[in-house]
């Protein structure tokens, strides 16, 4: 049920963690509902799996752009088979495009995330997007096919773009990263509340952070901080911001505890 005046069972939403990799480590966090990203085909049966026997998960079926350089095109049809299988599954990531890191295969994955682009079209489901250093192209890939959901992970992307993003309606997920780089802080701040997020992208280590699901109680307080609201006023708009967007694609969450 989606919860409406209730207060949830989970204090946050975690909308971008591998839990594939968590193993049996996501039942720790039960108090965060959990959105699991896939790599690949393997990944997103991984996830599934243990979406069975943890309440907490929301699995989240795709390829990551960095897999190409392993998984051929055809990955793609393979996960977006899968996606068709299981109607639970309302939410395609980790998907997008990626010039920084991984400009050689950038025409691969174009062709991919177009497969995903119009799986999210057709049955009404969420992106959950990479776009590291390719963050207009993936925009203007999502404008054109009109997606009901997107949510940019870890944005770091010029701030004109973010306001760009949120006025278009789709949302920003702020992840741990955000204590030390200063970019992604100006993103916090800048980015109207009712469009951001929380994430972890566990489990991730990144110049010294181990980034871990709980740490999403730490990205609200710094949300907070730079907007000069309340940790729990912000906590609860990001998971208002979810419950709508949960909402939207026929996510159902968990009743009230």
């Amino acid at each position: 049920m989606i919860e409406g005046k209730h207060m949830p069972r989970y204090r946050f939403a975690d909308v971008h963690c591998h839990a594939h990799e968590l193993g049996s480590r996501v039942s720790e966090y039960a108090e965060i509902l959990l959105v699991g990203v896939s790599d690949d085909h393997e990944s997103s049966l991984k996830t599934l799996e243990l979406a069975v026997n943890h309440g907490n998960l929301v699995p989240a079926l795709g390829v990551h752009p960095w897999s190409l350089d392993e998984v051929p095109v055809e990955e793609a049809e393979k996960v977006a088979k899968l996606v068709e299988k299981h109607s639970e599954v309302r939410i395609l990531g980790e998907v997008g495009l990626d010039k920084k890191f991984k400009p050689h295969s950038y025409d691969r994955q174009v062709r991919v995330f177009e497969v995903f682009l119009k799986l999210a079209r057709e049955y009404g489901l969420m992106l959950d997007l990479h776009a590291a250093g390719a963050w207009r192209e993936t925009y203007e890939m999502v404008i054109r096919y009109d997606p009901p959901v997107a949510v940019f992970h870890w944005y770091t992307g010029p701030l004109d773009l973010a306001e760009e993003i949120a006025g278009q309606g789709y949302y920003i997920s702020i992840n741990p990263a955000v204590r030390i780089q200063e970019k992604h802080r100006r993103v916090a701040r800048l980015v109207r509340l009712d469009r951001l997020l929380a994430e972890s992208d566990a489990p991730y280590n990144y110049r010294g952070i181990r980034m871990e699901p709980s740490m999403v109680a730490d990205v609200v307080e710094i949300i907070a901080e730079e907007k000069g609201l309340s940790p729990e006023t912000v906590r609860e708009a990001l998971w208002g911001n979810f419950a709508r967007i949960a909402s939207r694609i026929g996510l159902k969450l968990g009743g009230p505890g």
